[in-house]
């Protein structure tokens, strides 16, 4: 006699992973538990890898990262800013130190005034020595210090911060679910503005019920006060 096989139980479902999100007092949100990366290498990680190989390495990591290329703008007026006091310092010294002073001038003269004309040019007519005396110390502090968010602000990961993780989680949401939950994505609060944030708009018990109600994985908590 013929024994039908015995119908195996369906694998039990894989629950859904969690994310909760942190309301400050005026409704923005923040991903719990979200690293955030707090110096230029880290969010810089591509360039920070690849610039120290040579002056065209560091020169090409510019083409790429802006804020880089303004750090490197800065060491070069600072340089040139050298220059011409240490030519005007041989000027007065009179015949003693024409040479010097012709040899200062004539470097004076292939550094354009403004970064963006010469930067380039005079990066990859600097020596190995100068390149690591002049440029790469300044260059690795930049990438070791925090950025300068009021600059660099539009050129840093908006996933960098927790409230910016926060904001790309839900702007990926369906919209109806996201409205089910009264969140809100806010893409500058007027023109100009930098403010980019999701928010949610409803009391926070609310919106949990709501989540629980329509099965999606997400809990919100109030902001811990400082």
């Amino acid at each position: 006699m013929s024994r039908t096989p015995k119908k195996q139980d369906a694998p039990p479902s894989v629950t859904e992973q969690m994310t909760e999100f942190e309301v400050d007092s005026g409704g923005a949100l923040s991903m719990l538990g979200h690293y955030e990366p707090e110096t230029r290498a880290e969010f810089y990680e591509e360039v920070a890898e690849d610039w120290s190989g040579s002056t065209q390495a560091l020169a090409d990591a510019m083409d790429y990262c802006q804020p880089l290329a303004w750090a490197v703008h800065s060491i070069y007026s600072d340089f040139r800013d050298e220059l011409a006091s240490d030519a005007h310092e041989a000027q007065k010294a009179g015949t003693s130190h024409k040479k010097r002073l012709a040899a200062l001038q004539a470097r004076l003269r292939a550094m354009p005034e403004e970064p963006e004309d010469g930067v380039e040019a005079w990066l990859l007519t600097l020596t190995s020595r100068e390149f690591e005396e002049w440029v790469s110390p300044e260059i690795e502090k930049w990438f070791e210090s925090p950025p300068n968010w009021a600059f660099e602000d539009d050129y840093l990961p908006k996933s960098g911060t927790a409230q910016g993780a926060a904001m790309e989680f839900f702007q990926s949401m369906d919209i109806d679910q996201r409205q089910a939950l009264g969140v809100r994505v806010v893409e500058g609060e007027h023109p100009g503005s930098t403010y980019f944030a999701a928010e949610l708009h409803c009391d926070i018990d609310e919106a949990n019920r709501a989540a629980e109600k329509a099965g999606i994985p997400v809990r919100f908590v109030a902001a811990t006060a400082l």
